[in-house]
């Protein structure tokens, strides 16, 4: 070869090879198409920030590449890392919010319906107490058995000595207490101390609970004595649509008109209380409240109105216990 042909190749080379260097890689020309990636196998992923996020994608195409080749009736691994959410209890009042009769065809009616729901509450509530109690007692005894001073031989009476059947029977009834008072506290029972109760509004006492000389009120029998007219609770006159304010802890049974186009709000308390406010507003002031609905002690229950027959602007308020009338002003204790 002569000298030449010799530059003349080297020149060749040198030119080649510094095209090579100066074109660019095609992962630098901008997007390009993506490869079709094969049935059951997920695309890689080009470019990875940390590293985490470089295993999760690894891990998501092994795991979708397993998937894949076992076919759709392949057996699925479960995620151990998947959290568990367990479902709430419901509460009650939504659950009686919907079967709570919507209209009623006597106040008698009414008011026994009512009392039925604050005897079987009033009933959920003793147990729940009880329950409550017992479980107490059992942790306490169980404590002393598992306290370590004890254990360590300080025993000094032979009645401190706890056999191995006491102490499953007892570990099983504190299970046993453990999920019936979940359930009762699901189902809306509560443990309640009595409270006094305060006046659901200010205003003028025009007529008092009991025996009347008013013609235009029914005849009652009361407590086994029968009356030509008889008031059943306490009317407190004041300005049309002053707010009326729920006296005590309830539930909503009723809100609604009755009959006599009365609107009428009955509510349940703790032991075995009923309540009922008459002649609310139903035409400016919306009902604030609706059957099912819990209402604390100072709640607005409805608006003084002129519904049904009146002779004024006031509120005719009764309550029941264990389903028997008793004067409303009771209720309230004198401070």
């Amino acid at each position: 070869m002569n000298k030449k042909r010799f530059v003349l190749h080297v020149s060749a080379a040198v030119a080649l090879c510094a095209m090579g260097f100066a074109t660019p890689a095609a992962a630098d020309d901008g997007p390009i198409a993506t490869p079709t990636p094969r049935p059951g196998v997920a695309p890689v992923v080009r470019a990875f920030g940390p590293s985490d996020a470089l295993i999760g994608a690894a891990a998501a195409i092994v795991t979708t590449g397993r998937a894949g080749s076992e076919g759709p009736s392949g057996p699925t691994a479960p995620s151990a890392a998947a959290p568990v959410v367990p479902t709430p209890a419901p509460a009650r009042a939504v659950a009686r919010a919907r079967s709570y009769p919507r209209t009623f065809s006597t106040y008698d009616t009414l008011i026994e319906y009512a009392s039925s729901i604050a005897t079987a509450e009033a009933a959920s509530d003793k147990r729940l107490a009880e329950v409550t109690a017992r479980e107490a007692a059992n942790k306490a005894a169980l404590a002393t058995v598992f306290d370590p001073r004890v254990r360590g031989g300080l025993l000094r009476f032979p009645s401190d000595v706890m056999d191995d059947a006491t102490l499953l029977a007892i570990r099983k009834q504190l299970t046993n207490d453990v999920q019936t008072a979940g359930q009762l506290v699901a189902d809306g029972a509560a443990v309640t101390t009595a409270t006094s109760w305060h006046l659901p509004l200010v205003g003028e006492d025009t007529q008092d609970f009991g025996p009347t000389a008013y013609y235009f009120e029914p005849a009652l029998t009361y407590r086994g004595v029968y009356y030509r007219h008889f008031h059943t609770g306490t009317d407190i006159a004041t300005a049309w649509g002053t707010p009326i304010l729920a006296p005590a802890d309830g539930v909503v049974v009723f809100a609604g008109t009755m009959g006599d186009g009365a609107e009428v709000v009955v509510m349940t308390h703790d032991s075995g209380l009923v309540s009922m406010y008459a002649h609310l507003d139903n035409r400016v002031f919306p009902m604030p409240v609706k059957a099912g609905d819990p209402v604390r002690a100072g709640d607005r229950i409805g608006n003084v109105g002129l519904t049904g027959f009146t002779t004024g602007a006031h509120l005719h308020w009764s309550v029941w216990r264990d389903g028997e009338l008793i004067d409303p002003l009771s209720m309230i204790k004198a401070e």
